[in-house]
């Protein structure tokens, strides 16, 4: 009796202990099972976190290579894994920045799986480069001694209503040579020379010399970069260029210029213009050349070198030329007509407005 006993109670534990052991092997496979539900979720939620911010720097590329379509959906796919964005601009005219579209960027995207879902929200800024369209021809930080011969047409309305602008200096415009300033259509009609506004030895009301109300930093007030940051600026240019020889008439947007430039045709047109930066060196344009859109020769901070600024024989600049130092003009022409149309063209043209993140806007939510 006491055997069979024992025996019962042998099976009874032996039972027990295995559907303990039955029943933690089923807990620890359920819990298992969960761990992985929650790592392939998580690993998910990784993928498409990474596959959002790859889109929205893809759906910031598009549009900045696309500024006339900034309302659209794009969708795309990276690694396999999906995305949509929705732009939707809004324009405003800023009195500093000319026309401005804010862009807001609201983007999805998915992991491989489908399992995994990332949510992105941005907002970006279309701006001009150039701040605004200069008000006159001629535009130099310091003074102005003309030697030669030059020609200059002036703004119609640059020093107010019916008030013409020709030339604009912090210092002294000192003209010893046989130049002349004139109005639109006297220098369409070639009489720039016999109905000035201003020649030697006599200036009129269209120059603007010695104006204390001059900004001190011009480069930042043609772009809005501080002239110290100049490198930011340069990396937003279209093309950097070691001289002037490859441009022509096809060129078109910021180009800067490390070397000397002296170029051999026609660059840019009235449609779309150029805006030359040329930094710490000569700009020499010979021969029946014409620029069209903006030549700033730019001494950076820190150079003494005083480069020339000189046109020869027929070449003429189409909108306006400035300069940050006292540029070197002797003996040379300068022929520089102020073109509306021309300069109007590189604030709103699109190869002169870049895409900027609006700083606090990105969310995920």
């Amino acid at each position: 009796m006491r055997t069979k006993q024992s025996g019962f109670a042998t099976i009874t534990i032996t039972v027990l202990l295995l559907a303990v052991i039955i029943l933690v092997t089923l807990y620890t496979a359920r819990f298992k099972m969960q761990e992985q539900r929650i790592m392939r979720n998580h690993a998910g939620m990784q993928e498409a976190t990474l596959v959002s911010e790859a889109a929205l720097e893809q759906v910031i590329i598009q549009l900045n290579d696309n500024k006339d379509n900034l309302d659209r959906t794009i969708t795309g796919t990276i690694g396999g894994a999906s995305y949509s964005a929705t732009t939707v601009s809004t324009r405003f005219n800023n009195s500093l920045r000319g026309v401005v579209d804010i862009v807001d960027i609201s983007l999805t995207a998915n992991s491989a799986d489908g399992r995994a879902r990332r949510v992105l929200n941005q907002q970006v800024a279309v701006l001009p480069i150039i701040r605004s369209a200069p008000d006159t021809p001629v535009a130099i930080k310091g003074s102005m001694n003309v030697s030669g011969n030059f020609q200059v047409a002036a703004n119609p309305n640059g020093g107010g209503d019916g008030v013409p602008l020709s030339i604009w200096t912090s210092g002294d415009v000192d003209i010893n040579g046989s130049g002349s300033t004139c109005g639109q259509q006297e220098y369409e009609e070639g009489r720039c020379s016999s109905s000035p506004f201003s020649e030697r030895g006599e200036h009129g009301v269209d120059i603007l010399d010695n104006d204390p109300n001059f900004p001190p930093d011009l480069f930042e007030y043609l772009f809005g970069v501080p002239e110290s940051q100049w490198e930011t600026l340069r990396d937003a240019a279209t093309m950097i260029v070691p001289n002037c020889s490859s441009l022509g008439a096809n060129t078109t947007g910021l180009i800067w210029v490390t070397g000397d430039c002296a170029p051999g045709t026609n660059i840019g047109s009235a449609e779309n213009p150029v805006a030359l930066i040329v930094q710490d060196t000569n700009v020499r344009i010979n021969g029946n050349v014409t620029i069209n859109g903006l030549v700033f020769s730019f001494r950076t901070p820190g150079t003494t070198a005083t480069p020339e600024l000189k046109l020869n024989g027929g070449a003429n600049i189409q909108g306006a030329v400035m300069s940050n130092y006292d540029p070197n003009l002797s003996n040379g022409n300068l022929m520089v007509r102020y073109n509306e149309e021309v300069l109007t063209n590189i604030v709103t043209n699109d190869r002169f407005r870049r895409i900027f993140r609006v700083g606090g806007s990105w969310r995920d939510f």
